[in-house]
């Protein structure tokens, strides 16, 4: 028994030697950096900042450039926001990722408002103070074939830059 005993520790010590060597010489994974990114810094309590985004319904009020109105069936993750965009389409999308504790959330289309296999959303607010916080939005995307992708890419970036803009001026006349 004493024998028995032995050798299975010896067998588990091993194998927990060999996962360790192996896993030591594995390289970690790194995130894709995002194909479109845009950050602003705006004079506003982050949890304020984020309280409004996460409030998926409130769009057109602080990116009215862009969207005329809006709804949400939900909160959180898998809630699905639809939008009234002031050019007369209709877009549809679901949270993907919603985390409060690290203000971050992720949208994702369910039509093909763009010409694209996927796109992604990432939306994350960071304190800079007390009164102060940055907002980054983070595009991940591919292409159709056959399609433009810097056509995409500068689309993206305006709805980015249009939205920042209007979500800045929104927070800062509160």
């Amino acid at each position: 028994m004493k024998n028995t005993i032995s050798k299975f520790c010896l067998i588990v010590l091993l194998l927990v030697g060999i996962s360790a060597s192996a896993f030591s010489q594995m390289k970690p994974a790194k995130m894709l950096p995002p194909k479109v990114k845009r950050i602003v810094t705006i004079k506003a309590p982050a949890n304020e900042v984020w309280k409004l985004i996460a409030s998926l319904e409130k769009v057109e009020e602080y990116a009215p450039a862009i969207v005329k109105s809006s709804s949400a069936d939900g909160q959180g993750r898998d809630a699905v926001r639809e939008m009234k965009m002031v050019d007369g389409s209709d877009r549809l999308e679901t949270v993907l990722i919603f985390d409060p504790d690290n203000k971050h959330i992720c949208f994702i289309p369910f039509d093909e408002y763009m010409p694209a296999e996927y796109v992604a959303v990432h939306i994350y607010v960071t304190a800079q103070g007390p009164n102060k916080c940055k907002v980054s939005y983070r595009g991940y995307l591919n292409v159709k074939e056959g399609q433009s992708e810097g056509k995409l890419i500068r689309q993206l970036g305006s709805e980015f830059t249009q939205t920042l803009n209007g979500l800045k001026a929104y927070m800062e006349a509160q």
